[in-house]
């Protein structure tokens, strides 16, 4: 009998090939072309199968960018519980840096959701909500944290929002743009974090 682990792997082996040969018809021939049938060709699967893990191709694009979302979160946890002795300012701007890394160092990944349309990587439907904190809630939880502390000035309620947004805009920029591949990249995502932490930093009234 087939264990329920093994099973679970064939799944998400299974999932995998199928995104990645998404990933691949997107880049080459365009979002709109992109089928279950042509995905099931590119795999040597039938379409029935593809449709046992996706309903149309919109799931699948979705599942793409929640993907990237999850390793963002999953990236800048590990860095905040790795430098909690660092102030709130540094684990911000770590924590901008994670960000912008984590979507460009898949930039293919990256590339199809571009082209695709798609704005999941905001974070997860409600339905795939677990119970864990999300990207947004933990950068709010930051911020109102530097607040408290007088490292930054009053924090809005629509401003953790606003910073992922500028996020990603930015990294699908340098993706777009194969900025990644500039031997003054590292020095270009200095530049940027600080420039959105600096909007941010608590300064007294005249």
């Amino acid at each position: 009998m087939v264990s329920k682990k093994r099973r679970e792997n064939e799944k998400e082996k299974m999932r995998k090939l199928i995104l990645n040969a998404s990933v691949k018809i997107i880049l080459e021939d365009g979002y709109d072309k992109l089928s279950m049938r042509k995905i099931a060709d590119k795999i040597e699967y039938s379409a029935t199968t593809i449709y046992l893990y996706y309903k149309d191709k919109n799931e699948i694009v979705e599942d793409i960018s929640i993907g990237i979302y999850e390793k963002i979160v999953k990236n800048i946890k590990n860095v905040l519980e790795n430098n909690k002795n660092l102030s709130i300012e540094k684990q911000i701007e770590l924590s901008f840096k994670e960000f912008i890394y984590s979507i460009t160092d898949n930039p293919e990944m990256g590339r199809a959701v571009i082209r695709s349309g798609t704005s999941a990587m905001l974070g997860p439907r409600n339905e795939r909500e677990d119970q864990e904190i999300t990207g947004i809630d933990m950068l709010g939880n930051l911020l109102v944290k530097g607040q408290e502390e007088k490292v930054f000035s009053k924090i809005e309620e629509f401003m953790p929002l606003m910073i992922i947004s500028s996020l990603i805009g930015f990294s699908m920029n340098a993706i777009e743009n194969r900025l990644y591949e500039d031997d003054n990249w590292d020095n270009l995502v200095d530049k940027y974090s600080r420039l959105l932490l600096d909007g941010l930093l608590y300064r007294e009234r005249d």
